[in-house]
């Protein structure tokens, strides 16, 4: 029996002496980028030492809390352990089912509670904690404070172009750290165009252009390696137009009769090629299940000798097409709708169609505004379609036709622009607030592998900044200041120790 009582004195002893979190007076003015909504922020710190844990009761949050622990290491060079104890955890994370599956809370004293209607709240929850975190005299320190966050758009994306410039496995994971660390919650890949198609296949292996696609396998890492960190990628191959690869790969199914007029457009008049579509896309679908949406495309079709193929005009004749290829491209977008919605996805879509047409298009489709030559983005919204705003101006990065960080925060979510002269956005049409336009993407154009990463560093952020909140905008000489402050850790979170090699970009060019 005394053995008992002095265990359990050694135990509560023990527990008395864990008390590694100590309240400190200290004024910090943390920089969180987006800025949080409601945040108090008190003249005090908490103290943690490297005998802090970390605790979740739920299994599925689990791995989040590894990828924080490994990642404030990074930051802070502290490695927090994981426990199974909430009693003598410094930092939780726990869901709450009465938060929105975007809205997070976190509330820092003794110790630091996190909150969060869904996983993927509680990974951006995590990103605000980074960018908090600080170290002196050898402790880590996070200010007392409470956040009350969520986004005012549901859509923040950015979109990589793997087609037109190969990039590494390596690379698209860091610009997933560089979406994740800002909040996006969707990364879009343009895995096929004219110079490549990226994707692996079993139906169809001829498609995967030698030495420049993707293992199934190294699509799965992508996959899970998004997940965890809360960004959910969307798939995009890119049809009817931009498909010389595919014509290339596979012309006895995709071709036009006058294949060497029209190289560029496959062959919307067979019914082959609407069957080997569906296979295609149910290949990439399974890898990419997590996505509610899948990107077709659908921009840029070039119809030279369309009307001449003899399979095009039998098919426009059995289906009541009349003589206008603008019609079959119409249904071409219908029925694939269809072959998307049976894998369970919702359709997306590049400006390609007009308003004009006797074939409707469905308006459970989702439209990605970008040019505003074929369909005005007041338009769309009036006619009832969900938009993403993907303005060109001063929305794409494509090579030195991009647009500095300045001018990005100038820009909100129901303004587009384009730089030429002769588009209908080159004087500014900024369209009424709407619920249809559920947010936007950036949209990184043709760049070279080592060139993305700096590239977007500072312009993503910027863009984000005005799509988390559409209403509270701060001075941009304040939001500038923080960002260049929690750029500097997210060096230190994506290794880019040699970050002085890559300013070359951040001088910005003078925009045209």
């Amino acid at each position: 029996m005394r053995q008992i009582v002095l265990l359990l004195i050694s135990v509560i002893l023990l527990t008395a002496c864990d008390d590694t979190n100590k309240i400190r007076n200290l004024t910090v003015a943390p920089a969180v980028v987006p800025i949080p909504k409601d945040a108090v922020v008190s003249e005090k710190v908490v103290v943690l030492s490297g005998k802090s844990t970390i605790y979740s009761e739920n299994e599925k949050v689990l791995p989040l809390l590894t990828l924080f622990k490994t990642e404030l290491k990074k930051l802070t060079g502290f490695e927090l352990e994981i426990t199974n104890s909430r009693q003598r955890a410094a930092i939780t994370f726990a869901t709450d089912g009465q938060l929105a599956d975007d809205e997070y809370h976190i509330e820092i004293d003794d110790q630091v509670r996190v909150s969060g209607g869904s996983y993927q709240a509680l990974a951006m929850a995590r990103a605000t904690l980074l960018q908090m975190s600080f170290t002196q005299n050898n402790e880590l320190y996070f200010p007392v404070a409470t956040i009350k966050d969520r986004p005012s758009a549901k859509y923040r994306g950015l979109l990589i172009d793997l087609a037109r410039s190969w990039h590494s496995v390596a690379t698209i994971k860091k610009l997933i750290d560089l979406a994740s660390f800002y909040k996006s919650n969707y990364v879009q890949l343009h895995f096929t165009d004219y110079q490549s198609y990226t994707l692996p296949s079993d139906k169809y292996p001829n498609l995967s252009t030698p030495d420049r696609h993707y293992t199934f396998e190294e699509l799965d890492e992508l996959e899970a390696y998004a997940q965890l960190r809360g960004i959910t990628i969307i798939p995009e191959i890119d049809i009817p137009g931009h498909s010389s690869s595919i014509v290339n790969a596979y012309p006895e199914i995709f071709a036009l009769k006058d294949k060497k007029e029209n190289p560029w457009i496959i062959n919307m008049g067979k019914e082959e090629v609407y069957a080997a579509l569906e296979d295609i896309i149910a290949e990439v679908a399974r890898v990419f299940k997590a996505t509610p949406y899948f990107h077709i495309g659908g921009d840029e079709a070039i119809f030279n000798k369309t009307m001449d193929d003899p399979d095009v005009q039998a098919y426009m004749e059995a289906h009541q097409l009349g003589d206008d290829v603008h019609e079959l491209y119409r249904h071409f977008l219908v029925r694939m709708n269809e072959i998307v919605k049976r894998q369970g996805k919702q359709m997306c879509v590049w400006e390609g169609f007009r308003r004009e047409g006797e074939i409707p298009i469905p308006k459970d489709i989702i439209v990605y505004e970008f040019e505003t030559n074929r369909y005005l983005p007041n338009h769309l919204v009036a006619d009832g379609y969900t938009v993403v705003n993907t303005s060109w101006k001063p929305l794409y990065v494509v090579n030195k036709k991009k647009w500095e960080p300045k001018t990005i925060y100038g820009w909100n979510m129901w303004r587009w622009e384009n730089w030429f002269p002769k588009a209908p956005s080159f004087t500014p049409i900024q369209v009424e607030e709407s619920p249809l336009v559920i947010g936007a993407q950036m949209c990184a154009w043709e760049q070279a592998d080592e060139v993305e990463f700096p590239s977007l560093r500072k312009r993503l952020p910027a863009l984000n900044e005005r799509i988390w909140n559409t209403e509270q905008v701060a001075p941009y000489d304040e939001f500038i200041n923080k960002l260049e402050q929690v750029d500097a850790k997210l060096s230190l979170i994506t290794d880019d120790t040699e970050q002085d090699s890559l300013l070359f970009d951040y001088n910005f060019e003078k925009e045209d």
